[in-house]
């Protein structure tokens, strides 16, 4: 067979079989609804019915009437005008999967279901080593959902998973470690670990970061484009850990004396310095910690106070989260409720279902109530009327959820009615 003729019964072939792969039929037995079809027109093979493209159709219509003839599809023509009896589509029918698959595997056509079994089979293992309840339970249902062809859990179509599956199943291995707990570490070191190269966390991020959306229940709701540093919360750092606060207090590091107002316009510490500044802000007369979920926010309020010495004036000590605060942050926050019972918390966090999972999150870990600050429910409420954005479905379902937490868990106010 000739290289010319060869190429494009290749590329038929794997555009039927992709056709057919996306299809409602997928996986289905006979009969289906309609036939596979792949029309032989400009839209599809733009370079066959381009100017100057007699040769290349000349070649497709070759390789499409190789392929009816060995069983692998059936051609229809077209009935009537000039180009009358010229195959006009290739239609892919029950009869003709078997003879199809072999074909394209000769061709170096890798079958959808390959990835679905081998994500499957792996998921299946990672379910049996056990984990958190949310997390069995996700790769039990992505389990079952694999085996009928169905992609959901991971939030993507059969086409993207079959181009990315080999990373999803790397994905799974990482999600499930970090479930289970890690101790925190560098992202490089954790990847070592996992996999004995230091490099694959770091270009599979995103499939690890959209499984833990999808999988545990704190993030539902929470977009991805709003997760790229998700990974921290489960002690995977790709920067160092700091704390990244503003107030009055004398830190006493390594027999030396640093004041946290002298850092301007906020300070940036390490957090191997959490018990030094637990202990210095103690000494003070602090009876405040707001937390503030991003950066502009925590500079802004921060300036408006009056800088580190205004807030210290007041009793108060401003922490920057960055999002979901980190497993060392949390560390802090629990070190100073255990020390300071009489400090009060609250959070200032972004009016959509990210942010009250972040207050949510701090209030269950602190077991203390966490005052929702400025973005409370009037503030919504008024600035609804100046117009807004309309929550998701997925936020609606998100917020409705958490709702339900909130009512059933003792001494919390139950949430207004969701706009």
């Amino acid at each position: 067979m000739t290289a010319l003729t060869d190429s494009p019964r290749k590329r038929v072939l794997a555009i039927l079989l992709a056709a057919h792969e996306r299809s409602s039929s997928y996986g289905k037995p006979a009969p289906w609804p309609r036939d596979v079809i792949v029309r032989l027109d400009a839209t599809t093979f733009p370079e066959a019915f381009a100017a100057g493209g007699r040769t290349d159709r000349a070649s497709l219509i070759a390789a499409v009437l190789q392929l009816e003839r060995e069983g692998c599809a059936r051609v229809v023509r077209h009935p009537t005008g000039p180009l009358a009896n010229e195959p006009k589509e290739i239609r892919l029918a029950p009869e003709h999967l078997k003879i199809a698959y072999a074909a394209g595997k000769q061709l170096g056509y890798e079958p959808l279901s390959v990835g679905l079994e081998e994500t499957g089979r792996h998921a299946g293992l990672l379910l049996r080593e056990g984990g958190p309840e949310w997390m069995c339970d996700f790769l039990e249902r992505l389990c079952n959902s694999l085996r009928a062809a169905d992609t959901s859990p991971l939030g993507m179509k059969r086409e993207r998973f079959k181009r990315e599956w080999r990373d999803i199943t790397s994905g799974l291995t990482a999600a499930a470690a970090l479930a289970r707990g890690i101790a925190p570490a560098w992202e490089r070191i954790v990847s070592e670990r996992l996999y004995n190269d230091s490099k694959l966390l770091g270009r599979i991020r995103s499939h690890v970061v959209a499984i833990l959306l999808h999988a545990d229940p704190r993030w539902e709701g929470v977009p991805v484009e709003e997760a790229s540093d998700l990974l921290e919360a489960y002690g995977v750092r790709r920067k160092p850990g700091l704390i990244r606060c503003a107030g009055t207090g004398i830190i006493e590091v390594s027999g030396r004396s640093y004041d946290l107002q002298d850092f301007k316009p906020v300070a940036h510490l390490p957090e191997t310095w959490a018990e030094a500044w637990v202990d210095g802000i103690s000494k003070t007369d602090i009876r405040q910690i707001t937390t503030i979920e991003n950066e502009y926010p925590f500079l802004s309020y921060v300036e408006e106070a009056g800088g580190p010495q205004g807030l210290g004036a007041r009793g108060e000590v401003a922490i920057y989260t960055a999002g979901f605060p980190t497993p060392g942050l949390l560390a802090l926050l629990l070190l100073i409720r255990d020390r300071a019972g009489h400090i009060q918390f609250r959070h200032w966090g972004d009016a959509d279902v990210g942010g009250l999972r972040i207050w949510w999150f701090l209030r269950s870990k602190l077991q203390r109530p966490v005052e929702l600050f400025r973005t409370t429910g009037l503030w919504i409420q008024e600035e609804t009327e100046k117009g807004c954005r309309p929550f998701s479905l997925s936020e609606r379902a998100a917020l409705a959820k958490l709702r339900r937490q909130l009512d059933a868990t003792p001494a919390m106010t139950p949430l207004p009615p969701v706009i």
